[in-house]
């Protein structure tokens, strides 16, 4: 009897518990092991151990097994033996795995006809951050130092590597460190002097909540989220067109902040804020997240979906909208399993497009919305009753008239770019690519839209135990049911990735260095937690308590892990050079908003207007066609540029040169930490850039306020340097510091000088 017809007599015909053992015990270590060389797209040697009828063709060198008869067959002798042949990467099959095999084809080598492998990632779940989440009992730590919780499971690591924590900085410090970490600007000279004689014994916790409830605590943290979310104000690729509607989602992050909303509530109006908060402005503008990343304008716009490009554009333009809902809030990295199964993490090519269908029915695109609840409402009302009224007989058309005058009355709706069911033009229309029907999402080989296999529903990674990674959501129901799945998935409390992420998000920008010093990487190639239960009880401790992120800054703030010195020991370099363990505080450089910020701010021409259109420093040329971003052309005393960093106008394909220079964060990628470089051409920038030098002029301006140009007025001097350096520094001067800069003063004027106090290092770091 031929093998073939061994095989058609045997494979598909066994017993219910023959299909069984393949499915539980042989399915899953071809999926792990072989089906990624294996597999009918690529074959290696011939063989594909994908489906039933890859088994039946066998290989080069012909069938691979013979049913009934494992000593007979060539695929047990492949991973058999001291050396085994395969798999050709990675650990060879253990004994189980062997053993398995080799008694599925001793009993008859059973594979149901229907069942089709796919490659599955190696990795399972045991790994720290797919743990469920537990709250850690609190060290009992005897001794004076500790202010909050967050301290004892510090001192605790501290004392177990013979270390010790470092003494508290004084006020001056503490201040400006305060005041740059929770609003992005120095404090004044009168702020540190009500602060310094505060004698209450709550003073700095009274200056915390300060700082939490002023406006400018959102406009802060708002820069840290877009960085993530890698908002930008251009489209990016080749031409680069401007996006004059993106803004609004920057003022619904920084509104968000500042009203200390739920982080849960947070994420879910991201992801289906017209569900969640139907008819009001955050649920609509905070659909601009979907849409914060780079899209390709010429391959939607100009390409039709049914080319091979515009296909491909679609496909990237989906990916992007999961990877940023991954990336953002579980610090998982999905993206890897879009071309194959993720080699480190448990997600799956199925996984990865399951994701893709979630968003399948989405664009992006500007969506119209009304700030005004009332009005939005009475918009929403004429529309429906004109989509009846037009779908009806022909003597309709005079209530469709009626309709449409009281429609222009209303006021004209604002717009906000973000993820919207459209007709592929680039204009929001209210229907989607099939009448609003989810597009059909297949799993792609190798990532290739010329390659469609299997289609799939929305679903997500089967990460969490007892929670369904698919859900039976047709394409007759709404698109937007999706989403809201999605964010129940992604905010349910036995979700641990995404309360493990957040507290590890804000711990970063307040110490300079995650606890998982890998923030959009919780898996196998990211970094292991440096204190895991202290990262553990902060989770719990926020998910089960408000989600409030004004609560969490402050427990943090007010530790005594955070008052340290940052002052370098040589018993604490000695032990931990990196200061990972926390027994000092990190010195820390700012940001390029606020240096910038900084220095409009010293110079007394900082614009604090919140909200609204975003500031140009630049001037557009050739805007018709791919525009040209001049920044050397705008004149940097231009009053309506000197807005807060936060609302500058954010360029793609053409970054700011001052602020790149000084590590701003790139708006095409997800920044989930800024490089922190000294280099020089960053001091050639402070020194010479067009803002350093009017800022400096204007400085000058305000600590001279009599408006003498006397070089030797040396009371008028020392008067104008004092108050300049305090301005900038947060200190008096010394006296050798004030002779030095009072002579420059003679010698080079009052402009110059101020410029020197704004090139100090003490400017620009923080300790």
């Amino acid at each position: 009897m031929s093998f073939a017809l061994l095989l058609g007599l045997t494979l598909g015909l066994g017993p219910a518990d023959d299909a069984a053992f393949f499915a539980d015990r042989v399915a899953p270590v071809f999926e792990r092991r072989c089906v990624s060389c294996h597999n009918d797209a690529e074959a290696k040697g011939g063989l594909s151990l994908q489906s039933l009828a890859g088994l039946h063709k066998g290989g080069d060198s012909g069938a691979v097994i013979r049913a009934g008869q494992p000593a007979a067959s060539s695929l047990l002798d492949a991973i058999t033996g001291d050396k085994p042949e395969m798999p050709k990467t990675g650990p060879s099959l253990s004994v189980a795995e062997v053993a398995a095999i080799k008694q599925w084809i001793q009993s008859g080598a059973v594979w149901p006809a229907e069942r089709i492998l796919e490659e599955r990632p190696q990795a399972d779940l045991d790994w720290w951050s797919l743990k469920p989440l537990q709250r850690p009992l609190v060290p009992e730590v005897v001794e004076g130092w500790s202010r909050t919780p967050i301290d004892r499971f510090i001192l605790r690591t501290l004392h177990d590597r013979g270390l010790a924590p470092s003494p508290e900085a004084d006020r001056r410090t503490l201040i400006r460190r305060l005041s740059y970490d929770l609003i992005g600007l120095p404090p004044t000279p009168e702020d540190v002097a009500a602060f310094l004689t505060d004698d209450r014994p709550d003073a700095y916790e009274r200056l915390v909540d300060q700082l939490l409830t002023s406006p400018q605590y959102g406009e802060r943290w708002a820069r840290h989220w877009l960085d993530v979310v890698h908002y930008g104000e251009t489209h990016g690729y080749d031409k680069d067109q401007p996006r004059p509607n993106a803004w609004p989602y920057r003022d619904y992050v920084i509104r968000a902040f500042n009203g200390d909303k739920p982080y849960g509530r947070f994420i879910a109006e991201q992801l289906a804020g017209d569900v969640v908060a139907p008819e009001t402005v955050d649920g609509v503008t905070a659909l601009g997240f979907i849409a914060a990343g780079p899209w390709d304008f010429i391959s939607h716009v100009e390409v039709p979906e049914s080319k091979t490009d515009g296909k491909i554009a679609r496909s990237l333009d989906r990916d992007d909208m999961v990877v940023t809902a991954l990336n953002t809030f579980c610090s998982l990295t999905v993206q890897c399993a879009r071309c194959h199964a993720h080699k480190f993490d448990p997600v799956s090519q199925t996984d990865y497009y399951r994701l893709q269908a979630v968003f399948a029915a989405l664009d992006r695109a500007d969506r119209p919305f009304d700030n005004d609840p009332d009005t939005g409402r009475r918009r929403t009302a004429l529309l429906a009753r004109r989509r009846m009224m037009s779908a009806g007989r022909e003597a309709a058309s005079a209530m469709v008239a009626i309709l449409n005058a009281e429609l222009q009355r209303l006021p004209k709706p604002q717009q906000v770019y973000a993820g919207v069911i459209h007709d592929g033009s680039g204009n929001f229309r209210g229907t989607g690519p099939d009448g609003g029907r989810p597009r059909v999402i297949h799993v792609l080989n190798r990532g290739d839209v010329r390659q469609p296999t299997r289609e799939v529903g929305p679903g997500v990674p089967p990460l969490i135990p007892g929670l369904s990674a698919t859900w039976d959501i047709g394409p007759d129901q709404p698109e937007s049911s999706r989403r809201v799945a999605l964010a129940e998935w992604v905010t349910h409390r036995d979700n641990p990735l995404t309360w493990r992420s957040i507290v590890n998000r804000v711990w970063q920008y307040h110490f300079g260095r995650g606890l998982v010093d890998s923030a959009n990487d919780f898996g196998r190639m990211g970094r292991q937690p440096s204190h895991p239960e202290l990262l553990d009880w902060l989770a719990v401790e926020f998910r089960d308590n408000g989600q409030s992120l004004k609560s969490l800054h402050r427990m943090i703030v007010t530790s005594a892990a955070y008052r340290q010195v940052s002052a370098d020991r040589e018993d604490g370099s000695a032990i931990d050079q990196d200061n990972t363990l926390l027994w000092r505080f990190h010195r820390r450089k700012l940001d390029a908003e606020s240096i910038r910020d900084g220095l409009l701010f010293v110079a007394g021409r900082l614009d604090t207007t919140m909200g609204g259109p975003s500031f140009q420093d630049f001037v557009v040329e050739q805007p018709q066609h791919s525009p040209h971003y001049e920044y050397r052309l705008h004149d940097p005393n231009d009053p309506k540029s000197h807005r807060r960093s936060v609302y500058r106008f954010l360029v793609r394909s053409q970054p700011q040169p001052f602020m790149t220079t000084l590590d701003c964060a790139d708006p095409s990628m997800s920044v989930d930490k800024r490089n922190e470089t000294i280099n020089p051409l960053q001091a050639l920038a402070l020194l010479n850039n067009g803002l350093t030098l009017a800022m400096a002029e204007r400085f000058a301006e305000r600590v001279d306020d009599e408006g003498t140009t006397d070089r030797a007025d040396t009371a008028r001097l020392l008067k104008s340097v004092a108050r300049a350096f305090e301005l900038a520094l947060s200190r008096p001067p010394s006296e050798d510091e004030l002779r030095t800069l009072v002579e420059y003063a003679r010698q080079h004027g009052l402009a110059n000088t101020c410029r020197v106090i704004l090139n100090l290092n003490e400017f620009t770091f923080v300790d």
